[in-house]
Order: structure tokens, then C-alpha cells, then sequence
């Protein structure tokens, strides 16, 4: 079995074969296939996680942490706000949220979104007003997600949802002509680049550079952005998306890099990092790969498509593939309901009632790689998948 290594926090577990587990259950689900059934499904389903290599839950969406000189008994206006504007970027998925109208006026006043906060000591050094250098304090905000999301929908934003596309990173570095790969055991090379995941809400993993991946992957080939190499040793992965980075300096003794995302949807896109110093170009990565990964996903409120859509998944052979299926379905938040239509042999059809686009929609399911998309019956309002276990 293969175990990523994963560099951002709030990650729910790391199962074998990279997947981070999704946990938890809910059992509100109407079917006509017999309470029996209802409750074998229900036993099966304490024991079974959501088995998605791709897709990763994150937590923590409604939290921002800041780094204070020292503790207070409130939350400065303008530390509330700053955080509040982490969040709002981390929850939407959008670095333009907090440019809309609306938003703008509720982080006039960010101190009714807040629901709790508090203090942790640190090991940096930071100064205080007065000059001194003091010990930093981790000021740690969590904001009340029904408010949020209120603010979001009076801006007609609405939420990313937890279960987002997991990213493979490769990085390179290019030192005195000798090229080797970053991201091994407390490299502080990734600090940044987790940093930066985290405020983004993008879950990110580092291969773990043993000798399988250095065979399957040579540095030559991973500078190079050969894309079949980089795929191939990527695979023991199973990553939703692969972000490959070079770093050397320049001409002139500067930092600069070019990234390479694959995406699992088969696109290739490649741009330029930016700054002086590596953790801008660290950073700027991140928010690339973020804004290209999170695009099918982030419509506005005003381009919801209204109603319901049928889902039809082939291969469904068992009880717990069922409750698989629901389970994942009920958690992602472009689903306000699923119930079943019809279930003959292993044809399943369900109807969810969907809070989202239909791009949206497709697009969400997609991160699970359990869902193989088939070729559609010719009219919208009907995604039709078969089940690969």
C-alpha cells in the first residue's frame, strides 16, 4: 500500500492509496428497497469510508489565523476583517469575493461574524508597537458559517463545499547546474507553499520520493514537464491533479520559476511564478493551480440552474456501493437532496435536487474516481456514470 504525504492541515485522514477518508454519515436517505435493507445499509456504513483516492475533506473553512505581538481581550476591527476575508476566500474558492459590493460592507463591521476566538503561543518573534521583540501569539478566529454564508448569498457567492480536488506536488530545484527534487522530510522549501494552501482551501501532498519514484520519475523528466513520465510515476497516487514546479535563479541572481498543472480532466496548463524572494513563487503557484482547479466550481448564486437531475450509475452490485454512492452524494453541498427513483438489477437511478449548476454538479462528482462517466441520453438534467470499485 502507498501513503502520500500530505502538507496542509484539516485533512480528515490519509488512507491507503493517497485517499483521505470521508467520514461520517447520514442516514436521512427514502428508499423503497425495505427497512431491512435500511438497516444492513446503515451497519455497512459505520465501517465503510467514502474509499475516493481523488478528492480530499478539508475542515477548519470558517477559521483564520493570524500572527498578533500580543493578546487582547477583543478582536481588533482590522485583524477581524483580515481574517474574515481569509475565510471568505477560502470558503468561495474565489479571490475576487471580497471585491463584491456586498461583501465589502459586511467586513465594515466584521465582529458579528465572529464566534469564538483564541490565543496560541509561538516560537516567532514579532515586535509590538512600542519596539520590543516579543514571543508572537496565534491569534485563531472562527467565524459562525450560518452568518457567512448569509454574507455569501447576499453577494450571490455561495460556498466551494469541503470535498475539493487533491493536488500531487513535484518540485524541482536548480543549484550551482545540479537539478535535485525538493520536498523531502521538514523541508522548509514547502513551508510557504502549505501556508498558502491552507488560507486557499486547496489540499495539496508531496510524493514520497523514495527509490520507486525516483525510477519511475528521473529529475531530467520532471524538469523536462515530460508529461508521460510525470503521469506514470505519479499513478501510485492516484492525485486528482499534479502541480510540477522548477526553481532556478536567473540571469540577474533572482528567483524564478514555471509550473506545470496537470488536471484530471486531461488539460495541461502551464505559467510563471513570480517575486523576489521563493516563498512568492511558492505562493503564487498555489494560487494558480487553486483558481484553475476551483473554477468549474465556484458559479455564481445567480446562475444556479433550477430544479432536479437525474443520476443514473451502472454496476451498482451491492448494498454497500449503494450506500457509497448516497453517502458521498448527500455530502456535497451542490446536493440539497437525493432520492431513489429506481433500482433494477444494477441500474440504479437517483433524483437530487441539486443547489448548484449543473457544471457544478458534474464537476463534484467527478473528483470521486469510483464514478466513470458514460455517454449521456442527449438532454440536460441526466448524468449517467457506471461504477468502477
Amino acid at each position: 500500500m502507498v501513503y502520500a504525504c500530505a502538507i496542509i492541515s484539516g485533512l480528515s485522514i490519509i488512507s491507503p492509496s493517497i485517499g483521505p477518508e470521508i467520514t461520517g454519515m447520514d442516514v436521512r436517505y427514502r428508499t423503497k428497497i425495505g427497512n431491512h435493507l435500511l438497516v444492513l445499509a446503515v451497519l455497512l456504513g459505520l465501517m465503510l469510508g467514502l474509499g475516493s483516492a481523488q478528492a480530499a475533506r478539508i475542515s477548519g473553512l470558517y477559521s483564520a489565523e493570524l500572527l498578533v505581538a500580543e493578546q487582547s481581550v477583543q478582536v481588533n476591527p482590522k485583524l477581524a476583517s483580515l481574517a474574515l476575508q481569509q475565510v471568505l476566500v477560502k470558503v468561495t474558492g474565489r479571490q475576487d469575493s471580497t471585491e463584491q459590493a456586498a461583501i465589502v460592507t459586511g467586513l465594515a463591521d466584521p465582529s458579528r461574524y465572529i464566534q469564538q476566538f483564541s490565543y496560541q503561543s509561538t516560537t516567532q518573534t514579532m515586535a509590538t508597537d512600542n519596539g520590543r521583540e516579543v514571543l508572537a501569539q496565534r491569534l485563531v478566529i472562527d467565524f459562525e458559517p450560518i452568518l457567512v454564508n448569509e454574507l455569501l448569498a447576499s453577494a450571490e457567492l455561495r460556498p466551494l463545499g469541503t470535498i475539493r480536488p487533491g493536488v500531487l506536488v513535484w518540485m524541482m530545484e536548480e543549484r550551482n547546474g545540479v537539478r535535485e527534487f525538493l520536498g523531502g522530510d521538514e523541508d522548509p522549501a514547502f513551508e510557504a507553499m502549505t501556508q498558502r494552501a491552507r488560507e486557499r482551501g486547496l489540499p495539496i501532498f508531496r510524493p514520497l520520493l523514495d527509490m520507486d519514484d525516483q525510477r519511475a520519475l528521473p529529475v531530467g523528466d520532471a524538469w523536462g514537464f515530460y508529461t508521460d513520465s510525470i503521469k506514470r510515476a505519479s499513478g501510485r497516487y492516484q492525485a486528482d491533479s499534479i502541480l510540477v514546479g522548477r526553481l532556478y535563479h536567473n540571469a540577474q541572481g533572482q528567483w524564478a520559476s514555471q509550473w506545470l498543472l496537470l488536471k484530471a480532466d486531461g488539460q495541461t496548463q502551464k505559467f510563471d511564478g513570480s517575486g523576489s524572494a521563493i516563498r512568492n513563487h511558492l505562493g503564487v503557484a498555489i494560487d494558480q493551480a487553486a483558481d484553475r482547479l476551483f473554477a468549474d466550481f465556484v458559479a455564481p448564486a445567480g446562475a444556479l440552474d433550477p430544479g432536479n437531475v437525474l443520476l443514473e450509475v451502472e454496476a451498482v452490485s451491492s448494498i454497500d456501493t449503494y450506500f457509497q454512492i448516497q453517502q458521498f452524494l448527500q455530502e456535497l453541498p451542490t446536493v440539497k437532496g437525493v432520492k431513489i427513483q429506481q433500482l433494477e438489477g444494477d441500474r440504479l437511478i437517483l433524483l437530487l435536487e441539486i443547489n448548484g449548476s449543473l457544471s457544478q454538479v458534474s464537476g463534484a462528482i467527478g473528483l470521486n474516481s469510483h464514478f466513470k462517466l458514460q455517454p449521456s441520453y442527449g438532454y440536460d438534467g441526466w448524468f449517467s456514470y457506471r461504477w468502477q470499485p
